[in-house]
């Protein structure tokens, strides 16, 4: 099932919500998300011009980059949900 992208912030922060709520660090969640978006490079195809260069982004980043792009993703996430 596909979500709308506008849903995306708010499956974010629920995604991190469960996360914390099962004791996972944000090293952990980070780890994930990387892993995600490696699988996601490699099987999804970007729809218009904005997801294309995303995925650019990520396949021309080294390992620390995609820590720090996960990074800032998890912190984007825990402000809306009022974790900081």
């Amino acid at each position: 099932m596909d979500l709308p992208v506008e849903r995306f912030p708010a499956e974010l922060s629920a995604t991190i919500r469960d996360g914390l709520a099962h004791g996972l660090s944000d090293e952990m969640m980070i780890k994930g998300m990387i892993s995600m978006g490696n699988l996601l490079g490699h099987f999804v195809s970007p729809d218009n011009v904005e997801e294309a260069l995303i995925k650019e982004i990520w396949e021309n980043a080294t390992e620390e980059e995609k820590k720090v792009l996960a990074g800032i993703v998890l912190r984007i996430g825990k402000k809306r949900i009022g974790e900081h």
